[in-house]
Parts: structure tokens; C-alpha cells; sequence
């Protein structure tokens, strides 16, 4: 009987690491900068002449969208005349070509405020050896404080990689930080939802009764969260969240695993290069 009591937890435990095996880190909230692979491109290393191509498709367009009534005195401080944030690669419109998907931030005089885009390119060479540039999406939104941009791993079975983009929105009193996941399809732009992923909220002094002693100053709030996702073929994706708590200047012990759904994604994006997917065998 022990035995089988011992044989019976072993199986439970190494279920429960199986299935811990599925699940993938998609953000991790108690980074301030999220993790890059060593194989994925940087800012850094981008050669000038790429930089500039992403400039000059991103400024040819004067964009115009409705936005909010006044700028925020956060967000005037982010004013730029066009800035590349980041850069990511995968297999963003087809599994058979690898593409780069550039996060920006510029202004618009049309709008008198600053907006942010996420643009897809193809490098290739012609016959000669030149490089060419050929824009497959693109897509521009009202600044939001987006920073980051990062690629997942065909999350939900389809064969095509995902964006991830971190944001951080200018803000007085509560710091927060989000995180968002798109893909592409012929349709256009697909909102997979969002999360938030940390926030700060600091705390007044705490006033004692006693006008003789002290204010005692008050820790500051500080949450955050680790995405992840379980996707098998044939099942359904699913999401789980682990939340974690600042105390003492350190992360808590970590909270179970909670499977939630994203929310929705409400960011009004407005479409200049529709996706354009290769065709497949057979298609004109």
C-alpha cells in the first residue's frame, strides 16, 4: 500500500513538471526591460541605412486620426520628431520567410501630437546584389508609451509568429506597465488582448492623530506579473498569470499559477500597408 502511495505521487509530480513544460514565459513584469534573445537584431546593431529607410516610409505618410482633446503634460515630454524604439524578427507573414518588425514613436503636424507605429519590412537582394526593402505591414496608433517590441513563437498554432509590445503610459500618480500581443492575418491586424504587468502606487504619509509625533512616510505599492501560455496542437491556447508582490525591497515568494483570459485590446490602430502574405501553391 505504500508502495502504491509513493507510485501514485511520484506520477502526480512528474505530471505536474510535464505540464509546467508547455507553459512559456511571454512577459515578465518584475524586469524593468524585457528579456531579448541573443540572436534577435538590436537598435544598435542596425546599420544606418536601415534606420533611415524606417524613417523615410514612417514620415511619407502624413497620418491623421482622432485623438484625445489635449495632450497630457507626461506625454509632451516624449515629444520627438521620429524615434526608433526597437526592433524584433520572425515569422511574422510567413513561416518561410523571416521578416523585422520595427517599434516607432514621431509627430504628426497634421494632429499636433505624437503617435507610435509598428512597421513589418522583407530585406531581400535583386540581381545585382542591392538590398531592397519591401514594407509588408504597417500600422500607426496614438501614442500610448509603448518602448519595447519583442517576438513570440507561434502562441496559438498557427505558423506565424506573434508581436509582443511593452508599453508604459505617461502617468501622474500610478506608474503602470502593460503588455500586448498582436499577429497578422490577410484580414489585417489581430488584437490577442493585454495585460497589465506592473504597477507602483506610492502611498501618502501616514498622519497620526498625535499632532506631537511624526508622519511616518508610507512604502510605495508595488505589483507585478508573469505572463505565460500553454498551446498544444489541437487544444486551446491558454494564458496564466503569476502575481508577485514588492516587500522590502524584494520580489514575494511567487503566487500559484491562475489561467485568465487577456483583455481586450481597444488601441485604434489605423492601417497604411495592409499585410501582404505570400500566395500560396496554385493561387494568381
Amino acid at each position: 500500500m505504500q508502495k502504491l502511495l509513493i507510485a501514485t505521487l511520484v506520477l502526480v509530480f512528474m505530471n505536474v513538471i510535464y505540464a509546467q513544460d508547455f507553459k512559456t514565459l511571454i512577459a515578465d513584469g518584475t524586469q524593468n526591460v524585457p528579456e531579448k534573445n541573443a540572436l534577435q537584431p538590436t537598435i544598435e546593431n542596425l546599420p544606418p541605412e536601415e534606420i533611415e529607410s524606417v524613417k523615410q516610409e514612417a514620415l511619407k505618410t502624413e497620418v491623421e486620426f482622432k485623438t484625445y482633446p489635449q495632450m497630457s503634460s507626461e506625454e509632451s515630454n516624449y515629444r520627438n520628431g521620429f524615434e526608433l524604439l526597437d526592433v524584433a524578427e520572425g515569422f511574422f507573414i510567413s513561416r518561410e520567410i523571416k521578416y523585422r518588425a520595427y517599434l516607432y514613436t514621431a509627430w504628426s503636424k497634421k494632429i499636433n501630437r505624437n503617435y507610435q507605429g509598428v512597421m513589418v519590412v522583407r530585406h531581400s537582394k535583386n540581381s545585382q546584389g542591392e538590398k531592397q526593402f519591401h514594407v509588408q505591414a504597417h500600422y500607426v496608433y496614438g501614442y500610448q508609451g509603448d518602448r519595447y517590441i519583442r517576438q513570440a513563437s507561434d502562441i496559438n498554432n498557427n505558423l506565424l509568429s506573434e508581436i509582443v509590445i511593452f508599453s508604459e503610459p505617461p502617468t501622474k500618480k500610478i506608474e503602470k506597465r502593460f503588455v500586448r500581443i498582436l499577429e497578422f492575418s490577410s484580414k489585417g491586424i489581430e488584437r490577442l488582448g493585454f495585460v497589465e504587468m506592473f504597477s507602483r502606487h506610492n502611498r501618502p504619509n501616514y498622519v497620526p492623530k498625535d499632532p506631537k509625533q511624526k508622519r511616518v512616510a508610507q512604502t510605495p505599492e508595488i505589483y507585478a506579473t508573469k505572463l505565460y501560455v500553454q498551446s498544444e496542437l489541437g487544444k486551446k491556447t491558454t494564458f496564466y498569470s503569476e502575481r508577485f508582490a514588492m516587500l522590502a525591497n524584494s520580489w514575494s515568494e511567487s503566487n500559484s499559477l491562475k489561467a485568465i483570459e487577456l483583455e481586450k485590446d481597444s488601441t485604434g490602430y489605423v492601417e497604411l500597408v495592409k499585410p501582404t502574405f505570400p500566395k500560396g501553391p496554385g493561387e494568381k
